[in-house]
């Protein structure tokens, strides 16, 4: 029977939370609710430092715009090219003082982000998946550290239990591959290992870095050595449109990898694991409602882990080939991690 891991996979009206603080702190309170009927609806539009069709990170993104397109908002998304970081802050400059909410999102727009709001201090922004400090923006963070350690958790479940997931070999090797070494993706790594080391201590984990988020063959390389000469059993990809070659690599090699930022299981049914999610789309949507309703903090950061749905482990449509037991294992530890009882550690302040 499909099973999808409950904790931090909820829809955006669980994932509302404190985006009506007035610090400059992190909160994580109860629900924001929906803006009133009267409010006015905020256009909203969207510059993303890449090109939609990545089936992850900037998809995730998307779908908060297409959600908020279809209750009635007046948005759109611009694209760019992912390697021009001069085409980024055009982009963004463009749009500055002539919509109500420009949205940015990732490490790379923060420094662009950082020059560009003082410029324009009626207009609002929204940046997700990094902070900026100042009185006109809104910032979303996701703990990727919790959901990866869940993926960790379910790494080391498989390169241990041979007998109920075929395609492992037992070698007790599992890997990572990343798109840059910078911040954000390290976290991924951090949690990730945390979980592995919960299982097993003596499992070895593999990091390998792409140097971007857009060179599939090079992710599929990375990949495919640490599967063939490594002897992984399990690959996590944390590298963008970068990652379609890891998961591509596990079903050459007829072995495992885990998705990320969206659900990508049914990409190489029978290959992928689970997917860990970051609901940045929901972010994204809870965010521009709370605007609307007046109780948006800007100049305060929301962040989003499993306790508060903002992350969280999927395994729908990846063809049953997790078993019940392991899903139940990794539901509780979910659980531990919401009361505090698992403290995973973190390369973000």
């Amino acid at each position: 029977m499909k099973r999808q891991l409950k904790l931090g996979l909820a829809a955006a009206s669980a994932l509302a939370l404190a985006l009506t603080g007035c610090s400059s702190s992190s909160s994580t309170g109860s629900p924001s609710g929906s803006a009133s009927a009267t409010a006015k609806l905020s256009s909203v539009v969207s510059v993303i430092n890449g090109t939609l069709g990545d089936a992850s990170f900037f998809d995730s993104a998307e779908t908060g715009m297409t959600k908020l397109k279809a209750e009635g908002h007046k948005t759109q998304t611009i694209q760019s090219d992912a390697n021009n970081p001069t085409q980024w802050k055009q982009n963004t400059e463009s749009v500055s003082g002539k919509w109500d909410i420009v949205v940015v999102g990732t490490s790379q727009m923060t420094d662009i982000l950082k020059e560009i709001a003082p410029k324009y201090p009626n207009q609002k922004y929204i940046i997700y998946d990094d902070v900026v400090t100042a009185p006109n923006v809104a910032s979303i963070t996701f703990k990727q550290n919790e959901g990866s350690y869940l993926a960790g958790v379910l790494a080391a479940l498989a390169t241990t239990n041979k007998d109920k997931f075929p395609n492992a070999t037992g070698s007790k090797v599992v890997g990572l591959v990343g798109g840059m070494d910078i911040p954000v993706i390290n976290d991924f790594v951090g949690g990730f290992k945390k979980g592995v080391e919960t299982v097993d201590p003596t499992i070895q984990v593999k990091v390998g870095y792409v140097g971007n988020f857009t060179d599939s063959d090079k992710g599929y390389s990375i990949a495919k050595s640490m599967y063939e000469q490594d002897k992984a059993d399990v690959v996590y990809q944390v590298a963008g449109g970068a990652g379609a070659g890891v998961l591509k690599a596990a079903s050459d090699t007829k072995r495992y990898a885990i998705g990320v930022d969206s659900n990508q299981n049914k990409l190489y049914q029978g290959f992928i694991l689970a997917s860990m999610l970051k609901n940045v789309g929901d972010g994204i949507h809870t965010a521009v409602t709370a605007a609307d309703a007046g109780t948006l903090a800007y100049g305060s950061t929301t962040s989003y882990g499993l306790k508060n749905g903002g992350v969280g482990l999927t395994f729908a449509d990846n063809g049953n080939i997790v078993p019940t037991d392991i899903q139940a294992k990794i539901t509780d530890y979910a659980q531990q991690v919401s009361d505090g009882k698992i403290v995973v550690p973190t390369t973000i302040s």
